[in-house]
């Protein structure tokens, strides 16, 4: 097993690789110092996606190579433009995924959790 550890001020890896797999921690929009970046959903969410992209290529897998989102919204009226932006990132077709309504950290409006193929 190997742990990539986060650069943030908080106490959980950016990813850890086990048995073929990348496991990502959960994703909001921050910045590279761990401070929460509001704005809209749309904002939010290619942000989270730039860090997701940024973290699996340090651990060297991709975008294509995920295999199982987990989304979280605060509200499902984020649905529809999360969606607009969300499938701008797979042109090959979508991994497995889950969507669920939740009070997000730092009043933010959405968080990504996902496992690649390392």
């Amino acid at each position: 097993m190997k742990k990539y550890n986060s650069a943030m001020p908080y106490p959980f890896a950016r990813a850890v690789e086990a048995n073929g797999f990348l496991f990502l921690s959960g994703q909001l929009a921050m910045n590279a110092q761990g401070e929460p970046v509001p704005g809209s959903v749309e904002e939010q969410t290619r942000l989270i996606m730039q860090n997701i992209t940024d973290t699996l290529e340090a651990c060297d897998s991709s975008l294509d190579r995920l295999v199982k989102v987990t989304v979280w919204i605060s509200d499902m009226a984020h649905f529809s433009a999360f969606n607009e932006v969300y499938r701008t990132y797979f042109s090959d077709g979508f991994p497995a995924r889950s969507t669920v309504v939740s009070q997000l950290a730092f009043g933010l409006d959405v968080e990504l959790e996902v496992q690649a193929l390392a």
